[in-house]
């Protein structure tokens, strides 16, 4: 499947699609699924009746939130 950022309006774009959103984020798809059923992560829109997408604001928002999480290797013994 193609993932393609389209635009909705001037000021709101849409991520179409798991791949792209997983792409965004680094989460894969069933943890982003996951992460939706939990209110988690900001819901999918419907974009027709075999497509979704996200706001890519909302997703900029949820990163922010996040923060920045860094992975520090343990050190050798």
């Amino acid at each position: 499947m193609q993932s393609i950022i389209v635009t909705s309006s001037p000021d709101r774009r849409i991520i179409r699609g798991w791949v792209a959103a997983s792409r965004k984020t680094g989460k894969s798809r069933t943890q982003l699924w996951r992460d939706v059923r939990n209110k988690h992560f900001p819901a999918p829109i419907d974009l027709g009746p075999n497509s979704i997408g996200w706001f890519e604001d909302e997703i900029d928002e949820w990163l922010a939130a996040r923060g920045r999480r860094t992975y520090t290797a343990p050190k050798a013994a």
